[in-house]
């Protein structure tokens, strides 16, 4: 049986995210009909008129209002973009009018009518790659804010006895724990984990300061994975990643009243921004990879899908605005992998009678003896002078 809703796209416009309550696509064609003598009459064809876009989005959250304003203020400047609907995927667009929606009796939530026309096909549909690298880096921050609204709104601190709070305390310290061991572990350099100081420290210091402050620290924890992903190399933090396998679940309720079940439910919390943190560190090292060839892009994309679907599956309700960014922090680095991807040169499969030096090889394949080093390298061989008889090698 399929399952409908997992096949629909998270919804945004230039990596800005929203909810979709409904929406309309329109096509069309241009065409003038002329009466001539005796009845009769020609049409002529102007060419397809331009897709038109109409969608009900909404947002929630206490930043929503300053979410729709950012919407509003795309329509009128920023206008020209990606718009991706749940059901139809990516179009480059031009957002002609965001009218906001205020109720009373829904505080939290801000409904948006938005209206976009499609650029024309000539109009280039994708944006380039530093514009994608940019976005990821704004949905990062973004993510920030939804990390504090998820820690503040989620653990269950206020009025509990002295060991609940504790037990809370030690949940929310894993995620933080997890990234100071992907910090030791990613073999940063001495001006590397000098830069990780402060963002560290700050997590630190929110942490001990949970009981009456939780946002602040799921913000400073957010800020910690960022400058990690800034710091380190991405190919070395998706393998650590990798290699610590996915975190464990929370253990269950050893009763099912009181306050075991609250115990439960802020160390599923605690995970929960343990897989997030790691999904937002990846993300934001991922941005700025470069890849060697397409099977290592291919292999990248793979991993950063797998953390990412691991943070989004233990969201839960209460995590929605950060399952949100963290969605679309996905799209665009699977966006951004894809284009790059493409512009490199396929592997191929080298062989011959005996084993020949890499310089051989490098002229014979290139007529460029300075590849000779990368060709020892992909090779995996102790000394270049001693090539396999078989390996594998860029096309160009």
């Amino acid at each position: 049986m399929t399952d409908w809703p997992r096949l629909l796209l998270p919804a945004s416009f230039n990596g800005q995210g929203f909810y979709v309550e409904s929406g309309t696509a329109e096509a069309g064609h241009s065409v003038s009909t002329t009466k001539i003598p005796n009845g009769r009459h020609i049409n002529e064809s102007f060419g397809p008129n331009a897709r038109k876009f109409e969608v009900t989005a909404y947002l929630t959250g206490a930043l929503s209002h300053v979410r729709a304003e950012g919407f509003l203020s795309a329509a009128e400047t920023n206008h020209r973009g990606v718009l991706i609907l749940p059901d139809i995927g990516p179009s480059l667009v031009r957002l002609t009018k965001a009218k906001r929606e205020f109720q009373k009796d829904k505080l939290g939530y801000i409904a948006l009518s938005l209206e976009a026309v499609a650029e024309p096909a000539n109009a280039g549909l994708r944006l380039s790659a530093n514009a994608l690298e940019a976005q990821i880096y704004a949905v990062a921050g973004l993510a920030a804010t939804a990390f504090g609204l998820f820690a503040g709104s989620s653990f269950r601190l206020a009025g509990q006895p002295s060991t609940v709070q504790e037990a809370a305390y030690d949940a929310a310290a894993v995620p933080l724990g997890d990234l100071v061991a992907l910090r030791d572990s990613v073999r940063l350099d001495p001006a590397g984990r000098d830069a990780l100081a402060p963002a560290f420290s700050a997590a630190t210091l929110a942490l001990g300061g949970l009981i009456d402050d939780p946002s602040s620290y799921g913000v400073a924890l957010a800020n910690a994975a960022i400058a990690l992903g800034d710091a380190a190399d991405p190919a070395t933090l998706a393998e650590t990643i990798v290699a610590f396998g996915a975190p464990d679940d929370a253990p269950p309720p050893q009763v099912s009243q009181g306050t075991a079940l609250i115990i439960a439910e802020n160390a599923g919390y605690g995970v929960a921004l343990q897989s997030a943190a790691r999904a937002l560190a990846l993300g934001e090292a991922q941005a700025r990879r470069i890849y060697r060839d397409r099977g290592e892009a291919i292999g990248a994309r793979a991993i950063a899908t797998a953390v990412f679907d691991d943070a989004l599956s233990r969201a839960g309700r209460a995590g929605l605005d950060m399952a949100r960014e963290l969605s679309a922090m996905k799209g665009l680095i699977a966006e951004l992998t894809v284009r790059r991807e493409a512009d490199l040169a396929p592997l191929i499969t080298v062989s011959a009678g005996r084993s020949l030096p890499s310089l051989v090889w490098a002229w014979s394949l290139y007529a460029d003896p300075l590849r000779a080093e990368d060709l020892a390298r992909r090779a995996g061989v102790p000394h270049p002078g001693f090539m396999p008889e078989r390996f594998e090698a860029l096309a160009s």
